[in-house]
């Protein structure tokens, strides 16, 4: 097993420790249902041919078809998008969609690329995993450096075989091809939302509470944005160059701005971000951002990943000791998944006007799911990662139980 899959995996061992009936899903669940490997080609400006490697994780098909993003990056992996195929698998049963999780990438730099070359990157995606890629079988989504503009590419690759079915195949479209305005921004507003749901029981305010947030890109951003709303200060933030602060407040939207502008102002390093003085932590940009070599430097009462794996299992530890609470990314980012489940919904009922009132549906997925783990954490002595897993678990396991998965 690859190290980022076994990491995470590995929480399933005090879940299963926890309820001794959960071993038999632990097992089911310590492996990918299937990792297909393909090498794409992308024709470059300059009439030079780029191979790049590109995956599609289908990671458990239990409860029906798979469900995941698609990320551009350069350092993308099998070993990345198995982890992340899993994390998704147990968000699907947090909020009982009829989906197992999934994950592809491709092992590409998006910002070398122009235009043209972006979009004939998604298409040939779409093209590649045209036979993998339904409705009924596999949906994809945005994830890390990818938009609503590279899925409607994909859909066009995906239509070049598929007769006319990529918009099934894809959510997060742009509006005018069957996505939904809900869509956009999901993942940040679900995670204020389902915050506020959870604050009294994490023992915060959200009202004049003082936030810093790893991550200026479209979860952060939207994240900062929604609490701002709420009454939060946005105390600080930060990118791959540095952080901006103010103790009385930044002004997102102006940090917006100046950062497509090239004109932030930082007055830290990146890493002092993790070392702010906050009553709430959002990470919002990389997986693994918070490990054994810095959870002691983490200067809050809780810590929210937006972002897949921002905590590593070993820093779980370290901030349980500094009495750290952790708002697990199975919660706190699910938002999105939840919004693109409604936009494939849309699509099986013969289009989105035959869904009525999506925003209230999204709302009460999140916060029965909010309710169902705020209930399972009073077994779990205070951990909400632990009371998430088990609760994810236990909806797995019934539904293998169900198909006769398991020895009698």
């Amino acid at each position: 097993m690859n190290p980022l899959l076994k990491s995470s995996v590995s929480r399933m061992d005090q879940a299963a420790e926890a309820d001794p009936d959960l071993k038999q899903i632990k097992r089911l669940l310590s492996l990918p249902h299937e990792i297909i490997e393909r090498e794409l080609t992308l024709r470059r400006a300059d009439g030079k041919n780029q191979y790049a490697r590109a995956w599609r994780c289908r990671y458990s098909i239990l409860k029906g078809p798979t469900k995941g993003g698609v990320r551009f990056a350069p350092d993308a992996s099998a070993d990345e998008v198995s982890r992340l195929g899993f994390l998704m698998t147990l968000k699907c049963a947090l909020l009982d969609l009829p989906f197992g999780g999934a994950k592809g990438a491709v092992r590409i730099d998006p910002g070398s690329l122009s235009t043209k070359e972006r979009y004939q990157l998604a298409e040939a995606y779409g093209e590649l995993f045209s036979d993998i890629l339904r409705p009924d079988h596999d949906v994809a989504a945005p994830d890390v450096a990818t938009s609503k503009e590279d899925m409607e590419a994909m859909i066009a690759g995906i239509d070049m075989h598929e007769n006319d079915d990529g918009r099934g195949a894809v959510t997060g479209k742009p509006e005018d091809v069957g996505g939904l305005a809900l869509r956009q921004g999901a993942t940040g507003r679900g995670a204020v939302l389902i915050l506020e749901r959870l604050a009294s029981d994490y023992g915060l305010e959200l009202n004049g509470c003082r936030i810093a947030v790893q991550g200026i890109g479209k979860a952060g951003l939207q994240f900062a944005r929604s609490a701002a709303e709420c009454g939060a200060r946005i105390v600080a933030m930060a990118d791959s160059q540095g952080v901006v602060a103010n103790g009385d407040g930044l002004d997102v939207e102006k940090v917006s701005q100046e950062k497509a502008d090239g004109m932030l102002e930082y007055s830290d390093a990146p890493e002092a971000i993790l070392k702010q003085e906050a009553d709430i932590l959002c990470l919002a940009a990389i997986s693994d951002a918070v490990t054994s070599a810095n959870a002691t430097d983490l200067n809050c009462a809780m810590v929210l990943e937006i972002a897949n794996a921002a905590v590593s299992p070993e820093a779980d530890d370290i901030l349980a000791r500094k009495n750290i609470k952790i708002g697990p990314d199975i919660v706190f980012n699910s938002g999105g998944v939840c919004a693109s489940y409604l936009e494939w919904l849309g699509y099986r009922k013969g289009g989105k006007e035959n869904l009525d009132n999506v925003e209230e549906m999204w709302r009460d997925r999140l916060m029965t799911s909010a309710d169902a783990i705020a209930a399972t954490v009073n077994e779990c002595e205070g951990d909400w990662r632990l009371a998430a897993t088990l609760y994810a678990l236990r909806d797995l396991n019934a539904i293998a139980e169900a198909q006769g998965l398991f020895e009698a």
